[in-house]
Protein backbone atom coordinates (compact mmCIF):
# COMPACT_ATOMS: atom_id res chain seq x y z
CA UNK A 1 0.00 0.00 0.00
CA UNK A 2 1.44 3.76 -0.69
CA UNK A 3 2.02 5.82 1.80
CA UNK A 4 0.25 8.70 2.31
CA UNK A 5 2.07 12.14 1.99
CA UNK A 6 0.54 15.91 3.26
CA UNK A 7 1.40 18.28 1.17
CA UNK A 8 2.42 21.80 2.49
CA UNK A 9 0.85 25.12 0.87
CA UNK A 10 4.63 26.24 0.04
CA UNK A 11 4.91 23.99 -2.49
CA UNK A 12 2.57 24.77 -4.57
CA UNK A 13 1.76 28.76 -3.35
CA UNK A 14 3.87 32.02 -3.91
CA UNK A 15 2.29 35.25 -1.96
CA UNK A 16 -1.08 34.94 -3.45
CA UNK A 17 -3.69 32.39 -1.92
CA UNK A 18 -4.68 30.99 -5.54
CA UNK A 19 -3.46 28.53 -8.00
CA UNK A 20 -4.30 26.73 -11.00
CA UNK A 21 -2.43 23.14 -11.46
CA UNK A 22 -3.17 21.43 -14.38
CA UNK A 23 -2.66 18.00 -15.59
CA UNK A 24 -3.56 17.42 -19.54
CA UNK A 25 -2.39 13.81 -18.61
CA UNK A 26 -3.21 12.42 -15.29
CA UNK A 27 -1.76 9.65 -14.40
CA UNK A 28 -1.68 7.29 -11.19
CA UNK A 29 -1.46 9.65 -8.05
CA UNK A 30 -0.85 8.23 -4.71
CA UNK A 31 -2.62 8.98 -1.93
CA UNK A 32 -1.69 12.52 -0.27
CA UNK A 33 -3.52 15.18 1.38
CA UNK A 34 -3.41 19.01 1.77
CA UNK A 35 -3.57 22.02 4.09
CA UNK A 36 -5.43 23.97 1.56
CA UNK A 37 -8.36 23.10 -0.10
CA UNK A 38 -8.57 21.42 -3.89
CA UNK A 39 -11.69 22.49 -6.96
CA UNK A 40 -11.30 19.35 -9.23
CA UNK A 41 -12.91 19.96 -12.63
CA UNK A 42 -12.48 17.04 -15.04
CA UNK A 43 -12.08 18.09 -18.71
CA UNK A 44 -12.40 14.70 -20.96
CA UNK A 45 -11.06 11.09 -20.31
CA UNK A 46 -11.72 8.76 -17.38
CA UNK A 47 -10.08 7.21 -14.47
CA UNK A 48 -10.94 6.49 -10.83
CA UNK A 49 -10.60 8.98 -7.69
CA UNK A 50 -9.98 7.28 -4.32
CA UNK A 51 -9.62 7.83 -0.93
CA UNK A 52 -8.57 5.94 1.63
CA UNK A 53 -11.14 3.55 1.88
CA UNK A 54 -13.47 4.14 -1.29
CA UNK A 55 -13.05 4.50 -4.91
CA UNK A 56 -15.44 6.10 -7.45
CA UNK A 57 -15.45 6.45 -11.37
CA UNK A 58 -14.94 9.79 -12.72
CA UNK A 59 -15.62 11.15 -16.69
CA UNK A 60 -15.91 14.73 -17.80
CA UNK A 61 -18.06 17.11 -16.57
CA UNK A 62 -17.04 15.99 -13.05
CA UNK A 63 -16.73 18.82 -10.90
CA UNK A 64 -15.73 18.05 -7.20
CA UNK A 65 -14.15 19.81 -3.95
CA UNK A 66 -11.47 17.84 -1.90
CA UNK A 67 -11.13 17.77 1.76
CA UNK A 68 -9.59 14.06 2.79
CA UNK A 69 -6.69 12.39 1.27
CA UNK A 70 -6.90 11.08 -2.07
CA UNK A 71 -5.47 9.69 -5.26
CA UNK A 72 -5.97 8.77 -8.54
CA UNK A 73 -5.71 5.63 -10.64
CA UNK A 74 -6.77 4.17 -13.68
CA UNK A 75 -6.57 6.90 -15.70
CA UNK A 76 -7.40 7.01 -19.44
CA UNK A 77 -6.76 9.99 -20.97
CA UNK A 78 -7.62 12.07 -18.05
CA UNK A 79 -7.21 15.90 -18.24
CA UNK A 80 -8.22 17.59 -15.01
CA UNK A 81 -7.23 20.73 -13.51
CA UNK A 82 -7.18 21.71 -10.19
CA UNK A 83 -7.88 25.10 -8.49
CA UNK A 84 -6.19 25.51 -5.46
CA UNK A 85 -6.94 28.15 -2.61
CA UNK A 86 -6.56 28.64 1.01
CA UNK A 87 -9.63 30.09 2.11
CA UNK A 88 -8.71 31.94 5.11
CA UNK A 89 -6.40 34.01 3.45
CA UNK A 90 -8.25 34.85 -0.12
CA UNK A 91 -10.20 38.06 0.26
CA UNK A 92 -13.46 36.73 -0.94
CA UNK A 93 -17.06 37.88 0.46
CA UNK A 94 -17.48 34.55 2.41
CA UNK A 95 -20.30 35.79 3.40
CA UNK A 96 -22.31 36.74 1.03
CA UNK A 97 -21.58 33.36 -0.65
CA UNK A 98 -23.00 31.30 2.17
CA UNK A 99 -25.71 32.82 0.89
CA UNK A 100 -26.06 30.77 -1.63
CA UNK A 101 -28.35 27.46 -0.92
CA UNK A 102 -26.18 25.52 -3.76
CA UNK A 103 -22.51 27.15 -2.34
CA UNK A 104 -22.95 24.75 1.07
CA UNK A 105 -24.26 21.72 -0.61
CA UNK A 106 -21.05 21.99 -3.34
CA UNK A 107 -18.62 22.90 -1.25
CA UNK A 108 -18.93 22.40 2.45
CA UNK A 109 -22.27 19.03 2.29
CA UNK A 110 -21.34 16.79 -0.61
CA UNK A 111 -17.49 16.06 0.29
CA UNK A 112 -18.84 15.31 3.67
CA UNK A 113 -21.66 13.10 2.24
CA UNK A 114 -19.61 11.61 -0.57
CA UNK A 115 -19.25 7.82 0.48
CA UNK A 116 -22.92 7.76 2.16
CA UNK A 117 -24.27 8.60 -1.28
CA UNK A 118 -21.13 6.41 -3.36
CA UNK A 119 -20.60 10.11 -4.64
CA UNK A 120 -23.48 9.84 -6.62
CA UNK A 121 -24.52 13.11 -5.52
CA UNK A 122 -21.25 15.03 -7.25
CA UNK A 123 -21.66 18.19 -9.44
CA UNK A 124 -22.11 17.22 -13.30
CA UNK A 125 -21.31 20.06 -15.76
CA UNK A 126 -23.19 19.79 -19.11
CA UNK A 127 -20.84 20.67 -21.90
CA UNK A 128 -21.94 24.56 -22.33
CA UNK A 129 -21.11 24.59 -18.39
CA UNK A 130 -18.45 22.55 -18.27
CA UNK A 131 -16.87 25.32 -21.32
CA UNK A 132 -18.05 28.11 -18.76
CA UNK A 133 -16.15 26.89 -16.18
CA UNK A 134 -13.31 26.12 -18.28
CA UNK A 135 -13.07 29.43 -19.81
CA UNK A 136 -13.57 31.57 -16.56
CA UNK A 137 -10.31 28.92 -15.30
CA UNK A 138 -8.73 30.18 -18.51
CA UNK A 139 -8.76 33.46 -17.67
CA UNK A 140 -7.94 33.02 -13.96
CA UNK A 141 -4.59 31.03 -14.96
CA UNK A 142 -4.10 34.20 -17.27
CA UNK A 143 -4.07 36.54 -14.57
CA UNK A 144 -2.40 34.56 -12.49
CA UNK A 145 0.35 33.76 -14.96
CA UNK A 146 1.18 37.16 -16.38
CA UNK A 147 0.76 39.44 -12.81
CA UNK A 148 0.31 42.43 -14.13
CA UNK A 149 -0.54 45.00 -11.89
CA UNK A 150 -3.63 44.39 -10.30
CA UNK A 151 -3.71 40.79 -11.13
CA UNK A 152 -4.54 40.39 -7.41
CA UNK A 153 -8.21 41.24 -8.07
CA UNK A 154 -8.50 40.35 -11.04
CA UNK A 155 -7.78 36.56 -10.13
CA UNK A 156 -10.18 36.72 -7.25
CA UNK A 157 -12.56 38.20 -9.02
CA UNK A 158 -12.61 35.12 -11.55
CA UNK A 159 -12.62 32.88 -8.51
CA UNK A 160 -15.79 34.46 -7.25
CA UNK A 161 -17.67 34.03 -10.41
CA UNK A 162 -16.53 30.40 -10.42
CA UNK A 163 -17.61 29.67 -6.95
CA UNK A 164 -21.20 31.86 -7.96
CA UNK A 165 -21.81 29.61 -11.05
CA UNK A 166 -20.75 26.47 -9.36
CA UNK A 167 -23.10 26.76 -6.62
CA UNK A 168 -26.25 28.17 -8.57
CA UNK A 169 -25.08 24.75 -11.15
CA UNK A 170 -25.60 22.80 -7.92
CA UNK A 171 -28.80 24.51 -6.76
CA UNK A 172 -30.45 23.31 -9.99
CA UNK A 173 -29.31 19.58 -9.67
CA UNK A 174 -32.36 17.29 -9.62
CA UNK A 175 -32.67 13.49 -8.13
CA UNK A 176 -33.30 11.89 -4.58
CA UNK A 177 -29.13 12.24 -4.21
CA UNK A 178 -29.16 16.24 -4.31
CA UNK A 179 -32.17 16.88 -2.96
CA UNK A 180 -31.42 16.32 0.71
CA UNK A 181 -28.47 18.10 0.67
CA UNK A 182 -29.99 20.73 -1.15
CA UNK A 183 -33.08 21.02 1.43
CA UNK A 184 -30.38 21.12 4.73
CA UNK A 185 -28.11 23.89 2.31
CA UNK A 186 -31.44 25.66 1.86
CA UNK A 187 -31.69 25.76 5.72
CA UNK A 188 -28.23 26.76 6.47
CA UNK A 189 -28.62 29.64 3.98
CA UNK A 190 -31.62 30.60 5.47
CA UNK A 191 -29.81 31.19 8.51
CA UNK A 192 -27.61 32.91 7.14
CA UNK A 193 -29.69 35.62 5.48
CA UNK A 194 -32.27 35.82 8.35
CA UNK A 195 -30.04 35.56 10.94
CA UNK A 196 -31.34 38.37 12.98
CA UNK A 197 -35.29 37.35 12.67
CA UNK A 198 -36.95 34.41 14.85
CA UNK A 199 -36.62 31.25 13.64
CA UNK A 200 -38.34 28.09 14.20
CA UNK A 201 -37.42 24.59 14.28
CA UNK A 202 -40.89 23.34 12.32
CA UNK A 203 -40.35 26.68 9.71
CA UNK A 204 -36.70 25.02 8.93
CA UNK A 205 -37.70 21.04 9.16
CA UNK A 206 -40.59 22.77 6.42
CA UNK A 207 -38.15 24.13 4.19
CA UNK A 208 -35.89 21.10 4.23
CA UNK A 209 -38.95 18.51 3.69
CA UNK A 210 -37.82 16.72 6.93
CA UNK A 211 -38.88 15.95 10.37
CA UNK A 212 -37.97 18.19 13.00
CA UNK A 213 -36.01 15.37 14.64
CA UNK A 214 -34.36 14.21 10.83
CA UNK A 215 -33.85 17.58 10.57
CA UNK A 216 -31.68 18.31 13.88
CA UNK A 217 -29.84 14.68 12.97
CA UNK A 218 -28.76 15.36 9.54
CA UNK A 219 -27.68 18.67 10.54
CA UNK A 220 -26.00 18.08 13.55
CA UNK A 221 -24.01 15.47 11.46
CA UNK A 222 -23.32 17.99 8.52
CA UNK A 223 -22.05 20.79 10.76
CA UNK A 224 -21.60 19.46 14.21
CA UNK A 225 -23.76 21.67 15.58
CA UNK A 226 -27.57 22.11 16.01
CA UNK A 227 -30.15 24.49 14.18
CA UNK A 228 -29.99 26.83 17.16
CA UNK A 229 -26.57 26.26 18.01
CA UNK A 230 -25.46 26.77 14.82
CA UNK A 231 -28.18 30.29 14.21
CA UNK A 232 -26.00 31.51 17.71
CA UNK A 233 -22.60 31.07 16.27
CA UNK A 234 -23.49 33.13 12.93
CA UNK A 235 -25.57 35.72 15.25
CA UNK A 236 -21.78 36.25 17.42
CA UNK A 237 -19.97 36.06 13.84
CA UNK A 238 -22.05 39.04 13.05
CA UNK A 239 -21.84 40.79 16.32
CA UNK A 240 -18.04 40.46 16.34
CA UNK A 241 -17.65 42.45 13.00
CA UNK A 242 -20.65 45.62 14.14
CA UNK A 243 -18.12 45.30 17.55
CA UNK A 244 -15.37 46.84 15.65
CA UNK A 245 -17.19 49.85 15.13
CA UNK A 246 -16.88 51.66 18.77
CA UNK A 247 -19.88 54.31 18.43
CA UNK A 248 -22.13 50.90 18.65
CA UNK A 249 -22.91 49.88 22.34
CA UNK A 250 -23.10 46.25 23.49
CA UNK A 251 -26.94 46.51 23.54
CA UNK A 252 -27.17 47.73 20.14
CA UNK A 253 -24.79 45.37 18.60
CA UNK A 254 -27.01 42.66 20.59
CA UNK A 255 -30.80 43.68 19.80
CA UNK A 256 -28.77 44.08 15.80
CA UNK A 257 -27.78 40.30 15.78
CA UNK A 258 -31.38 38.87 16.54
CA UNK A 259 -30.48 39.06 20.59
CA UNK A 260 -33.59 40.25 22.40
CA UNK A 261 -31.41 40.10 25.64
CA UNK A 262 -28.23 41.72 26.43
CA UNK A 263 -27.58 39.54 29.24
CA UNK A 264 -28.45 36.72 27.71
CA UNK A 265 -25.84 37.64 24.59
CA UNK A 266 -22.83 38.27 26.72
CA UNK A 267 -23.34 34.76 28.14
CA UNK A 268 -23.65 33.45 24.50
CA UNK A 269 -20.91 35.69 23.35
CA UNK A 270 -18.48 34.21 26.06
CA UNK A 271 -19.42 30.88 25.74
CA UNK A 272 -18.73 30.92 21.62
CA UNK A 273 -15.77 32.99 21.91
CA UNK A 274 -14.07 32.53 25.67
CA UNK A 275 -14.67 36.75 26.12
CA UNK A 276 -16.80 39.71 26.73
CA UNK A 277 -18.06 41.61 24.15
CA UNK A 278 -16.35 44.20 25.84
CA UNK A 279 -12.88 42.31 26.02
CA UNK A 280 -13.17 41.58 22.40
CA UNK A 281 -13.61 44.97 21.39
CA UNK A 282 -10.39 45.65 23.37
CA UNK A 283 -8.57 43.59 20.48
CA UNK A 284 -8.28 40.08 21.83
CA UNK A 285 -10.16 38.78 18.78
CA UNK A 286 -10.65 34.67 18.55
CA UNK A 287 -12.13 33.33 15.41
CA UNK A 288 -15.55 32.07 15.84
CA UNK A 289 -16.18 28.49 14.01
Amino acid sequence: MSMKVRMAAGRFFGAFPLVVNRQPQQGSVDLHSHVFKELVVILSGKGVHYSGRDAYDIMAGDCFVVEEAHGYRESRDLNLVNVLFIPDRLPLPWNEARKLPGYHAFFALEPRYRKLHNFRSRLRLSPPQLSRVSALIDDMEKELKAQSPGFEIMATALFIELVGFLSRAYARMQGAHYSGLLGLSEVISHLERNYAEEIRMRDLAEMASMSESGLLRAFRSATGHSPIDYLIRLRIRQACGLLRQENMKVTEVAYRTGFNDSNYFSRQFRRVMGMSPREHRRGRRIAVD
